[in-house]
């Protein structure tokens, strides 16, 4: 049974050694040359009329040349005041923004059906109740070189309590595997709050085509069909300290419908390792639960070295990444997910391969 722990948690200690040296790969310490690009940002929209006006706000902040960017609204059929808010704005918009109907149902075909009217060299994708930082877009579009087809930028979570807490310190792991990854030079993760990519790369490996059926993937997806046709030329955005901030999860029973819908993507996903990842972080959680009921009946040395090597480990790493995208490391949440995380991941990775979730007003599936 110890050499069982010892193989599992020495394969994940090595991977948390990997991700920290990632992490520090890469800086970028000289500004970036402004960029006079047009591009378009493309932003999905279903059913966020309290988050639109904030959103707004920021865009019309943005450090970019007015006359160098437009703005794509997809309404994905809301049922709310979302449309109007937008047409409300855009009556004294100095800015060129568009509203359109998405030409299908989902957050895929919204954004395939922005892409496609987009007139941007580069398009930028977020989302409808994200707060951008002001020089998002430049950091954004600076990044691009000759060889860039994709730019992969950073997200937080705004936390508010203590369950916002939680949410917001495991999309810091979440974020921080996907960073470090992408410095090795290995696309694992992105999200699609912070996602810049060549339209002629988007047209070249047509888009969304294949994935529409599934409920949630629209980023990571895209970024490997990218990756596939031009290899090397995913990069992630120069400037560490441009982070957009999202909203968490308002409930806990919308916070599990929302892990599921993202979690319902690793069974159709393409990237063997990618899948492999995902079943490998599933066993170590069970062996995490295993290895501290375990510790309750043998107070073997080499158990309680594990127990503390991992805490220290992960909190090393989590506070690594914390500092760097300027939130604060939270010692309550990290104890409190070291006992409630092992059951979320669990429970998620069993269920959302076939139970149903809503998501603003939809009943879906895995499958879509």
């Amino acid at each position: 049974m110890l050499v069982y722990f010892l193989l599992i948690f020495g394969f994940y200690f090595t991977m948390l050694i990997f991700l920290l040296v990632g992490w520090n790969r890469i800086r970028q310490s000289t500004p970036l040359e402004q960029k006079s690009l047009f591009v378009s940002v493309v932003i999905p929209v279903r059913n966020e009329d309290k988050n639109l006006r904030t959103l707004l706000d920021t865009l019309e902040k943005q450090n970019y040349g007015r006359s160098n960017f437009e703005i794509i609204f997809v309404d994905d059929h809301s049922t709310d005041q979302s449309v109007s808010i937008l047409k409300e704005r855009l009556q004294y918009s100095g800015q060129r923004v568009t509203i359109i109907q998405s030409s299908g149902t989902g957050k895929k075909r919204a954004l395939a059906t922005g892409v496609e009217m987009a007139r941007g060299e580069i398009v930028l994708c977020t989302d409808a109740d994200c707060v951008l930082p002001p020089d998002w877009i430049l950091r954004m579009v600076g990044s691009f070189n000759s060889d860039t087809q994709m730019v992969v930028g950073l997200v937080k979570i705004k936390p508010n309590n203590f369950f916002d807490r939680l949410q917001a310190l495991e999309f810091v792991s979440v974020m921080g595997t996907g960073i470090a990854a992408l410095r090795w030079r290995f696309p694992l993760m992105c999200n699609g709050a912070s996602l810049a990519f060549r339209k002629n790369a988007y047209e070249a490996v047509q888009g969304y085509e294949g994935n529409f059926q599934y409920a949630s993937g629209d980023d990571e997806f895209l970024m490997r069909k990218i990756q596939a046709r031009y290899p090397g030329a995913v990069h992630l955005v120069q400037d560490i300290n441009s982070v957009v901030v999202t909203a968490p999860a308002g409930s806990l029973k919308g916070f599990i419908h929302q892990r599921l819908r993202w979690a319902g993507k690793w069974r159709v996903n393409d990237s063997g390792f990618a899948r492999l990842i995902a079943i490998f972080i599933f066993q170590v959680q069970v062996s995490w639960l295993l290895l501290v009921g375990l510790a309750l009946f043998n107070n073997s040395t080499l158990i309680v070295v594990l127990i503390f090597s991992k805490i220290l480990l992960e909190g090393f790493f989590l506070g690594k990444v914390s500092k760097e995208l300027k939130q604060p490391f939270d010692f309550m949440a990290f104890a409190c997910l070291q006992i409630v995380y092992p059951f979320y991941v669990i429970f998620i990775g069993m269920f959302s391969q076939f139970l149903s979730f809503q998501w603003k007003g939809r009943s879906l599936s895995a499958a879509g």
